[in-house]
């Protein structure tokens, strides 16, 4: 790896002292996030968590390579705890957004939860840590141009923050469809529709689900492959049956 003006080989000690000292400023300033559940979020909170993150960790890096990085919080974001959005087309400085899910965090209540290979107490480090994955999506995109969960991804995670997996068990919606029902993305299902039984793949799982169902009027294709056309329909999650 090149270098790069942050420290990719930060011991634990050191990665635990950035995190807390974060974190005790984050939660001496907004009372809803201090809360368990957490109550709310405030905007500035947001914002303030970029900053301390680019700062302590990154060395002003994410500041030198995006025009601006908005932090949001979404009750629409069901599936994942976190994404990070870029322009597909590289570009010099571009704008970026880290969307985090408001609705696990204020969800969550006592820990420990398990997240990409760590062990954190309560739900507000569960939100950093959720954050500092998105951090390493916006530093791959930055000089590199791409991101996924590769190799070079968890060099990053691991060596700036201690990150030993890109995976967490977070109870989001689509988790707990999933160990109540069988059904996740990916599974076939069938669900009842104007009197008739459709037959489908779930291509995504939220408070409903989004069911592709096959079909030559279809206006969509799934995962690129079009060989086949898909109707789309958003489905109650009680209307599913799973397809064995």
């Amino acid at each position: 790896m090149s270098s790069f003006p942050f420290s990719t080989s930060n011991s634990v000690q050191v990665i635990e002292k950035k995190r807390n000292y974060i974190l005790s400023k984050l939660l001496a300033s907004d009372p809803g996030f201090s809360a368990v559940p957490v109550r709310s979020i405030m905007f500035i909170t947001l914002q303030n968590m970029l900053k301390l993150y680019d700062e302590i960790f990154l060395n002003g890096a994410l500041g030198a390579h995006y025009r601006s990085i908005k932090v949001t919080v979404s009750s629409r974001l069901l599936s994942s705890a976190g994404k990070f959005i870029h322009p597909r087309t590289p570009q010099l400085h571009p704008d970026a957004e880290i969307r985090m899910s408001s609705d696990f965090l204020f969800r969550l209540k006592n820990g420990p939860f398990e997240l990409n290979g760590l062990t954190v107490a309560t739900p507000q480090e569960a939100f950093l840590v959720v954050f500092e994955h998105e951090l390493c999506h916006a530093i791959e995109v930055a000089y590199f141009g791409t991101t996924g969960h590769s190799s070079r991804f968890m060099y990053f995670a691991h060596g700036i923050f201690g990150h030993n997996k890109h995976t967490h068990d977070l109870p989001t919606i689509a988790k707990e469809t999933t160990q109540k029902t069988g059904i996740s993305v990916g599974s076939r299902v069938s669900f009842p529709y104007n009197g008739q039984t459709l037959n489908g793949i779930v291509s995504y799982l939220g408070k409903t689900a989004r069911v592709m169902v096959p079909s030559s009027r279809g206006m969509y294709y799934l995962n690129n492959d079009r060989r086949q056309r898909y109707i789309k329909y958003q489905v109650p999650l009680s209307l599913l049956s799973l397809i064995q």
